[in-house]
């Protein structure tokens, strides 16, 4: 294992486990998946690899926590065969087109048309009642809500959130609230929140659909999402508020499996251009982060990670010759975490969290 393109880090616990066990699948109850759009395209074959070695070996249940793509990469993991609907996500993905600068409402269904490539004709189903692979889809409501998603008024709701946030993330409460929807029953508080007001809302295969579309309703971008009989009011990515996360969640006890696009953390949307804002110390304790690194990420097309300023900035047929590119040098990183999950002593890979 010379190449090092794959860092691995971890909090103290996640550390001391995996230098004792090596990275066993059922050593993990939670995998978290965050928003990033295009950006997930440098995880698509380090995701195949997850479900060869996370996926379908478990003994025990795995809870699946994500907003925006991180969702929809999960409602992949939860389906019957969970290789082929990531590579039809995968391709239905990548061929996105757009004729000149699309509407909100065009974006929304779009992304409404790659829902339903990847989920065909049962996967909502499968994913709802899938009771190994649990599935939790975060989306983000205004307290206030004005039935608003475009518009002077919603541009100031958006930026007296962003200012609250620079205060302190906590005071995001004031302005918005977290929609949690779980395939578990309600009353199994396998994954909970404390820090802002959540309502917690079955997930079914009639409002799947729904759920991950307004996970993935980036505000100015798509259309929000109302038509949720169990939610009143207009939802929003939920990334707003766990962009990456902040994982100050409640959980089992088992490790937290986090692979991220990324080798640092955001905890909100807002929080990009707030570079000191990560999550604390202890909130990572255990947590295990698979990302490239800076210097793979160098190496690819650009030399970044695709997003969504791709669209605007490469012609269409450009696009998707890079994106195309990116996921092949890519496969690289799930090689690296196969030898991670074959390797019996992980001491020399294994980095700490840096702050």
């Amino acid at each position: 294992m010379s190449s090092r393109n794959l860092v691995l880090r971890a909090g103290a616990r996640a550390a001391e486990r995996l230098r004792e066990e090596g990275l066993r699948p059922d050593a993990f109850d939670t995998l978290v998946g965050a928003s990033g759009g295009p950006k997930w395209l440098v995880l698509r074959h380090l995701d195949e690899a997850l479900i060869e070695r996370l996926i379908l070996p478990r003994r025990r249940p795995l809870d699946l926590l994500g907003s925006s793509i991180g969702s929809f990469r999960h409602a992949c993991f939860a389906q019957a065969d969970p290789s082929t609907a990531l590579a039809r996500f995968a391709e239905s993905y990548a061929g996105q087109a757009y004729e000149g600068r699309p509407t909100m409402e065009t974006i929304s269904h779009e992304s409404q048309r790659i829902l339903d490539d990847f989920l065909g004709d049962s996967g909502a189903s499968e994913v709802a009642s899938n009771e190994m692979i649990r599935s939790h889809v975060i989306a983000t409501r205004f307290k206030k809500d004005r039935g608003h998603d475009r518009g002077l008024a919603f541009q100031i709701q958006l930026a007296h959130a962003a200012a609250l946030n620079v205060v302190s993330r906590r005071l995001l409460e004031r302005a918005l609230s977290r929609v949690h929807f779980a395939s578990v029953d309600p009353g199994e508080a396998s994954i909970a929140f404390d820090d802002f007001k959540t309502l917690e809302t079955q997930l079914s295969k009639d409002n799947l659909r729904h759920a991950l579309l307004a996970s993935g309703s980036i505000p100015l971008v798509m259309a929000g999402v109302r038509s949720l009989p169990e939610v009143s009011g207009t939802l929003f990515d939920g990334g707003i508020i766990d962009y990456h996360f902040d994982f100050g969640f409640r959980r089992r006890d088992g490790l937290v499996l986090f692979p991220h696009f990324f080798d640092r953390i955001t905890p909100g949307w807002f929080d990009k251009p707030l570079r000191w804002r990560r999550p604390p110390a202890a909130n990572l304790d255990d947590v295990v982060l698979l990302a490239p690194s800076d210097e793979f990420v160098a190496s690819l097309p650009g030399g970044r990670v695709p997003d969504r300023n791709d669209f605007l900035e490469l012609e269409t047929q450009e696009r998707f010759r890079r994106w195309d590119d990116v996921m092949n040098r890519c496969r690289v990183l799930a090689d690296e975490l196969c030898d991670l999950f074959d390797a019996a002593d992980l001491g020399d890979r294994i980095e700490p969290f840096s702050h």
